[in-house]
């Protein structure tokens, strides 16, 4: 491994796990609510626990100065939306992410679908290009039959994961790893002991993505933050389950206690309700 690549996942795991706050969304879905304002969104995000911010090019010019110590995830490809779908191209190189000052890049790949040999070739090329670079590569790495579940913008959440994703999970996880992947972002199968020897067998840090936003009770999707850490995930990946509910800065001092200080469900808890008095950012 270069020393370059080292160093940038020194950045994002250098804590041992790590709690990332996409907003990369807009991409594909506009302007959704609670990321309307990405600069104010990632003010608050810097103002937490939270380790790295994923982006996309345009509004990591826009929230630059709101960083503070937040590592950078930019988003790579794109090319589609919710108005149109295909598969997602390279829209920008891994050395324009250099230039940036990003500390490693993301890339989709979607198995199971018609595009899926043009999204694996990219993720293969994007891993060759981030290897010579010294680039940490992230690959988001779902299934056709996941996306009804993965796509919903609408805040209701509810399509339900297919009962195949604990095996989808689990070859696309391996997939993306096979292809020079350093990080894998997906989603949780729903099932402690299936998750588990899927982080085994994938090889590389696994991240879960929160997917869509469903209930506003923080319980279940504490718990569920809970099942993964104990199956081995190294860190999450929440966008809409943090900045569209109601206290984003509590949300994010409860999981930052999970994923950093071992908390349970129960103290997590504790420690959103004490934060939600303190005035947010």
């Amino acid at each position: 491994m270069s020393v370059g690549k080292t160093l940038r996942l020194r950045r994002l795991l250098g804590k041992g796990r790590t709690l990332v706050v996409p907003l990369d969304h807009g991409l594909v879905a506009g302007p959704l609510d609670g990321i309307e304002d990405p600069v104010a969104l990632v003010k608050l995000i810097a103002q937490s626990d939270a380790d790295a911010v994923l982006v996309t090019p345009g509004v990591l010019e826009q929230v630059a100065g709101e960083l503070g110590n937040l590592a950078v995830i930019l988003r790579v490809d794109g090319c589609n939306s919710v108005r149109g779908g295909g598969a997602m191209h390279q829209f920008a190189s891994v050395a324009h992410a250099l230039e940036m000052g990003a500390d490693a890049v993301i890339v989709n790949a979607t198995i199971g679908g018609g595009q899926e040999s043009v999204e694996l070739l990219k993720l293969g090329q994007v891993a060759e290009e981030a290897r010579r670079w010294g680039m940490p590569l992230v690959a988001e790495m779902l299934s056709q039959r996941m996306l009804s579940n993965h796509l919903d913008f609408t805040g209701q959440g509810t399509d339900p994961l297919p009962p195949e994703a604990a095996q989808d999970i689990a070859l696309a996880s391996r997939i993306g790893a096979e292809m020079g992947a350093d990080i894998i972002k997906t989603r949780y199968s729903g099932d402690v002991e299936s998750f588990r020897r899927t982080v085994a067998a994938t090889g590389r840090p696994v991240m879960v993505a929160g997917g869509p936003r469903r209930d506003l009770s923080l319980r279940p999707l504490l718990a569920m933050v809970d099942e993964c850490l104990s199956a081995g995930a190294e860190g999450i990946i929440f966008g809409r389950q943090v900045w569209q509910h109601p206290r984003p800065a509590a949300v994010l001092a409860a999981l930052a206690a999970m994923v950093h200080e071992d908390a349970s469900v129960a103290q997590a808890l504790a420690v959103a309700e004490e934060r939600q008095f303190v005035a947010s950012p």
